[in-house]
């Protein structure tokens, strides 16, 4: 296994191996974790991370009997003159003369008088040392001040009487689910699937090798044309020593139990007693160990690996008398359990079609994991039959209707394969694209018309409920001229469409009016059930963000994402992702922030949407001021935007990045950015779609590229007309008034400020823009008032960036001009760095310099590491010194008082 497959979801680890090493004191850090978990893989990254020298231990069972064989190797590893001497002593100790603690003793003598530099050591699997070298070893890590050391072991378990108990530890905990998908989707390999990959996550919990493993045996079946896969899933061989031990613990009755619910999921009590008349003492047994797991009237084994070790265990005779008998007790209490078994046991025609027909009611009823090995068991028996792919479309159907994308695709593509009936053709096609759509992903309208044209008259109801689902689509991809297209298409297949297919044509097409600008049929009712009453949730919803009644469009977007319906899963889902966007658009940023942080909770694997996904993790990153952050999750949003493959999401992404480059005052970045948005954009019908326009007209006017502004301000009034929008209203009038000259740009101001439009965001920037006028025009008490309103502004919708960006504003101008004296070195800060160098220097601290200038304690902060820099210096003291040249007497700078 790969490192770089290992660390998958491990940079929170890496983070504090990194930190302990960079760190200014000697320490040492117990990396802890079960075995398989990744503890060698993250400690072997160590050398690449630092220049300093690393020793690295690695414990060897084959001499954890030796006396302090593990210390004699960690001072080889070493290499010092010094500790070679105490190597060499303990060689010469034949008779044991001397103890634990004489050796440690020594040792530490050792440590400090050796001469070399910092040193990394690393012993891995420390917990398997001689017990000799782990005391040493132990005591010297708690002992290290003065060494110039820095210390990694990594142990299985933090055991109390250990060595090692109680040592600064990271617990290496498992893998997340979608970290081991994309773990496993790394490996090389030219024959797997994503569904065997998911198969894996969720059977190992969590533990690389372990996953690795059963992974790399499924491409090996794969290969050998076994396409299906194995019901149980194989043990990991790794892992077989543990299996063993648990299952050699276990009385003869209890172990023969476990046989038979390893040859299920899940097993009914009753119809075990029927075999075992005494199962009740045996079941006991088995839940006290913790090996399986009871739901209601049923038992099954929690951990799937152990499942596979038991099954593999078992002869093939023993596994086929036991499927035996278990299919005929089970024939009067469970028939799903019956007609499963027998497929172990007899051929008969009618038991794959028999499966998946069970595999569907199981779906209903929410077990899909459960109805997964019922599917994949019907096509290891029959894969290939016309009357497979009939069943394999529904049972697809089904999935994706509760959101079970991998496995979807997985059985549409298995009967793709198979059939040769157009009216399937369409149906599978058709929900590729559908989960395309739900996923993001780029489907271009031509596609879904040229299926429809030459499938669509062998099953025309399917044929119009995909071209209304498509349209919805394309609508919110802002191309309300390729949702026409589809719906007006759809009039083709109007007699045949559903009462839902026609009520979610009808909000299809009230979505592509509302992307438009034309809101006149936002109040319309509409009288719905089932999956079209979800769809008009949502497309009202959204209709109601397009036209800015954000509280009415929260309200009904919370109706939906509090849906318990199973068959909502995917309009719940994406309802979820639209009120961020609502929070983002009412200038909410604090709420925004919220519900982006539930959403990473809640769908870590971001299957739904993707594109807008990433596009709202930039957004955040840039929200809170973690630029760097922004960045990387600017590069993985890229892989889902292109402005052939999705205008909308590119487009809001160099929006995003011009906005918040403005903010930084990088004007290039932000002019480069936002007018690429701007291109993109006038493909897109209003200017509230994007919203880029008024940040382009401001940084042209801070660039004082005053004609550009002036065309980009008529370009953005032209497309204005007859759009009832306040927040266009407010950004009009504001640039309006940044582009105005003298005391007409102040009465500009003053006017866009009078419409009160409720978007505080909107509002407090135009604020801040009139306070930056007004210090311009010298009236400096005013701009300070109205930089602090702003302030309070920002603060309220939560707006962390912009709240920094006025705490800077106001450090920026606060000081009057100070003439440089005493020390030259002075000359080089600027005359507000000098301001808070001089604050520094009359000993005022952080909390009161913040105070005083009525900015935050971290932009202080930020200020102070700045001046430090420039100046070459590490402490307030030193910058004490400096700014209090003893020569010259300081005149204190005049700071404007507080009112």
């Amino acid at each position: 296994m790969g490192n770089a497959m290992a660390l998958v979801g491990r940079k929170r680890e890496l983070d504090r191996v990194n930190s302990v090493i960079r760190g200014p004191k000697e320490s040492t850090l117990a990396v802890i974790g079960r075995k398989g978990t990744g503890k060698s893989a993250l400690l072997s990254e160590i050398p690449t991370m630092t220049d300093y020298r690393t020793v690295f231990l690695t414990a060897s069972a084959a001499e954890s009997d030796w006396p302090l064989s593990g210390l004699t190797a960690f001072l080889n590893g070493m290499d010092d003159p010094v500790l070679n001497r105490i190597a060499d002593e303990l060689l010469r100790d034949t008779a044991g003369a001397l103890s634990i603690p004489a050796v440690s003793s020594m040792l530490l003598d050792g440590l400090h008088q050796r001469s070399s530099s910092r040193t990394i050591i690393v012993v891995d699997d420390a917990d398997q040392l001689d017990p000799g070298s782990q005391a040493v070893i132990g005591f010297l890590a708690r002992r290290l001040a003065g060494t110039d050391i820095v210390l990694f072991v990594s142990l299985r378990e933090d055991l109390p009487e250990s060595p090692f108990s109680g040592l600064p530890g990271l617990l290496l905990a498992p893998l997340g689910y979608s970290d081991t998908v994309r773990m496993l989707e790394s490996v090389p390999t030219k024959r797997t699937t994503t569904a065997a990959a998911h198969a894996v996550a969720a059977a190992t919990a969590g533990n690389p090798l372990a996953a690795v493993e059963l992974y790399d045996r499924l491409i090996e079946r794969h290969a050998e044309g076994k396409y299906a896969l194995p019901v149980p899933l194989p043990s990991s061989g790794s892992f077989d020593a543990e299996y063993a031990s648990l299952v050699g613990s276990l009385t003869p009755a209890a172990r023969s139990v476990l046989d038979l619910l390893a040859l299920s999921c899940r097993s009914d009590i009753s119809t075990i007693e029927k075999i075992d008349r005494d199962v009740w003492t045996s079941v006991d047994e088995l839940l006290s160990a913790g090996l399986v797991k009871r739901t209601g009237p049923h038992l099954g084994i929690g951990d799937q690996l152990l499942r596979g070790y038991v099954f593999t265990a078992m002869t093939p005779a023993v596994r086929t008398a036991n499927h035996r008998a278990l299919a005929e007790a089970a024939s009067d209490t469970d028939p799903y359990a019956r007609r499963w078994h027998l497929s172990f046991t007899a051929l008969e025609r009618q038991t794959p079609f028999q499966l998946l027909r069970h595999a569907v009611d199981l779906i209903r009823g929410g077990e899909v994991s459960f109805a997964v090995e019922y599917i994949e068991r019907a096509l290891t028996v029959n894969p290939w039959e016309a009357e497979t792919a009939a069943r394999l479309t529904s049972v697809a159907e089904l999935l994706f209707n509760r959101g079970e994308f991998v496995y979807a695709r997985r059985y549409l593509e298995w009967a793709q394969r198979v059939t040769r009936n157009p009216a399937l053709i369409l149906r599978l096609t058709g929900l590729s694209f559908e989960i395309q759509f739900t996923q993001g992903a780029a489907v271009r309208s031509s596609m879904v018309l040229r299926l429809v044209k030459e499938f669509g008259q062998h099953d025309p109801a399917y044929a119009a409920s995909l071209l209304a689902i498509g349209a919805l689509y394309f609508a919110e991809r802002w191309e309300p001229k390729e949702a026409a297209e589809l719906l007006h298409f759809a009039r083709g297949f109007q007699d045949s469409a559903s009462a839902q297919c026609l009520a979610i044509a009808e909000r299809a097409k009230m979505l592509i009016e509302s992307v438009s600008g034309d809101t006149a049929n936002l109040g319309r009712k509409y009288d719905q059930t089932g999956a079209a009453q979800a769809a008009g949730l949502l497309v009202q919803g959204r209709a109601l963000t397009y036209a800015e009644h954000y509280e009415a469009a929260r309200e009904g977007l919370a109706m939906l994402r509090n849906s318990a319906e199973p068959a909502h899963i995917n309009w719940r889902e994406t309802a979820a992702l639209m009120a961020v966007d609502n929070e983002i658009r009412a200038g909410n940023v604090r709420a925004a922030v919220k519900l982006i942080d539930d959403l990473e909770l809640s769908e870590p694997e971001i299957k739904y949407h993707r594109g807008v996904r990433y596009f709202f993790r930039v957004w955040r990153a840039y929200a809170l001021g973690d630029a760097a952050r922004a960045r990387a999750c600017t590069a993985e949003a890229q892989r889902y935007a292109g402005p052939d493959s999705h205008p909308a999401i590119t487009a809001q992404l160099a929006a995003c990045q011009g906005h918040f480059a403005l903010l930084r005052g990088d004007l290039a970045e932000a002019v480069a950015q936002l007018s690429r948005a701007a291109e993109i954009g006038m493909k897109f019908g209003s200017p509230t779609l994007l919203r880029c326009e008024a940040d382009l007209v401001e940084v042209l006017v801070r660039l004082n590229r005053h004609r550009e502004a002036t065309q980009a301000l008529l370009r953005l009034e032209s497309r204005s007309v007859g759009l009832r929008s306040p927040w266009l209203m407010m950004v009009v009038a504001r640039s309006r008034a940044m582009l105005a000259d003298g005391e007409r740009s102040l009465q500009l101001f003053c006017q866009a400020l009078e419409a009160r439009n409720g978007h505080t965001l909107e509002r407090a920037r135009t604020l801040m823009c009139y306070a930056e006028r007004l210090h311009a025009f010298g009236r400096h008490r005013e701009a300070r008032d109205a930089f602090l309103r702003a302030k309070v502004m920002f603060d309220e919708a939560g707006a962390d960036a912009w709240t920094q960006h006025v705490d800077a504003l106001l450090l920026d101008n606060r000081a009057e001009p100070v003439h440089p004296q005493g020390n030259p070195a002075m000359l080089m800060l600027a005359d507000h760095e000098r301001v808070l160098a001089k604050m520094v220097a009359r000993g005022m601290r952080n909390k009161e310099i913040a105070g005083t200038l009525y900015v935050s304690v971290r932009t202080v902060e930020v200020r102070l590491t700045a001046i430090y820099r420039k100046l070459g210096v590490e402490s307030r003291a030193q910058l004490t010194a400096l700014a209090t040249d003893k020569g010259t007497p300081a005149t204190e700078p005049y700071v404007l008082p507080v009112l």
